[in-house]
């Protein structure tokens, strides 16, 4: 029996808001901490991970195109795609996209099609709000939030990794819950043993033996003379003073936060030094090219396709949307220059197109192509032609 029950168009229901959810995902771990959503964003590597793919997909401009003839069009962008709903901009909306995607491993999108084939608004899911999927006889998955069931033709589903007859995609939280629970084991050890003042800083020692007066009377004389002030030390009676200093367990705990923070980079695949600020990697002008690029093609791409191809789907056919990546695969101004007078005179780009990379202005008689040239390029090497 099929669960799908053919209604009208329904809208979200009010009741369920996603930030009030009690029942948040827990993730079991062996360090016995809880390890959710809101605790593993505590941990700084992790929050530092998200907010980077989130702030570099959100920040690419996107264009609606379509498909004609064989040659990709720019098209105008559509207000859905400026403004997915009443309370968010693009910007945020694939913001908060992104980052439910990097932490549940899974992004619902609710996108009831109008009449013109395009969606009447788009808005994200708490995956935790969908408390049931299935699969219908038709096909077509079934999602279950509160009382009311909404069909894949209203709700549009992002999976980072899903395995074969699965309906939920992994979560990398999850995957990670004991290293993020080592992570916070640490942090809550460390902010504990610092602010309960567990070990002292420095000790007075003595062969003789004290009663409590005695020795509650020197520490605080010691205190009074000698806290926050750097006056001479007189002592007196045999008092000796040994100063605390950090273990070599401690240093290992130190080096232990750098692995786990590695561990988190290495999941999400970013690269180090994007994370702590310094990675021992001496970044050059000659390099950010290559380090941008490499980022965008084995960091980025993976997602910016998983989001190109849910947008595209909610739209007409022969139209797509697509993340304008050039800020990262920016060359220098001279390279590009290079490029795109080679393609101009091998006819393959036209003057404005050029232009409006550069962000330049068009002129007229631009968008006619320059014929065929054995005209050579100006280069280091070569002989400027004459007029």
């Amino acid at each position: 029996m099929s669960l799908f029950r053919k209604s009208e168009q329904r809208a979200l229901p009010t009741s369920i808001d996603p930030y009030q959810i009690t029942a948040r995902p827990y993730y079991p771990n062996y360090t016995g901490e809880i390890v959710t959503e809101l605790t593993a964003l505590a941990h700084s590597a992790v929050i530092s991970a998200v907010t980077i793919l989130a702030d570099s997909i959100a920040a690419m401009p996107l264009e609606l195109t379509r498909t004609r003839a064989g040659r990709i069009e720019k098209l105008p962008t559509p207000s859905v795609l400026q403004r997915p709903n009443d309370r968010q901009n693009m910007f945020e909306f694939v913001h908060q996209t992104m980052a439910t995607l990097a932490l549940h491993g899974n992004a619902y999108i609710y996108a009831p099609q109008g009449a013109n084939g395009l969606p009447l608004e788009m808005r994200n899911i708490h995956p935790k709000a969908i408390s049931r999927i299935a699969l219908s006889d038709t096909g077509e998955m079934i999602y279950e939030m509160g009382k009311q069931e909404y069909s894949s033709k209203d709700i549009r589903s992002i999976h980072w990794l899903i395995l074969p007859n699965q309906l939920r995609g992994v979560s990398p939280i999850e995957t990670m819950r004991n290293t993020v629970g080592m992570g916070i084991a640490m942090d809550r050890f460390l902010a504990q043993f610092y602010g309960e003042g567990a070990t002292p800083s420095s000790v007075l020692e003595t062969d003789g033996a004290l009663t409590p007066d005695q020795a509650r009377q020197i520490r605080d004389s010691w205190e009074e003379s000698h806290y926050k002030h750097r006056k001479p030390a007189v002592l007196q009676g045999g008092l000796k003073w040994r100063p605390i200093t950090t273990s070599a367990a401690d240093m290992q705990m130190l080096e232990h936060k750098e692995s786990i923070i590695r561990d988190i980079a290495r999941v999400y695949r970013i690269p180090l030094h994007l994370i702590i600020g310094t990675g021992g990697d001496s970044q050059t002008y000659q390099n950010l090219e290559a380090v941008g690029s490499a980022f965008y093609q084995y960091t980025l791409l993976g997602w910016v396709r998983r989001l190109e191809t849910a947008f595209s789907e909610m739209l007409p056919i022969n139209q797509q949307v697509r993340f304008n990546a050039s800020e990262f695969l920016r060359a220098d101004l001279m390279t590009r220059v290079k490029a795109q007078q080679t393609q101009i005179l091998s006819g393959t780009l036209t003057p404005n197109e050029a232009r409006e990379i550069e962000n330049r202005e068009p002129y007229d008689g631009g968008n006619e192509f320059v014929a065929p040239s054995s005209t050579p390029v100006i280069g280091n090497d070569a002989i400027p032609p004459e007029k």
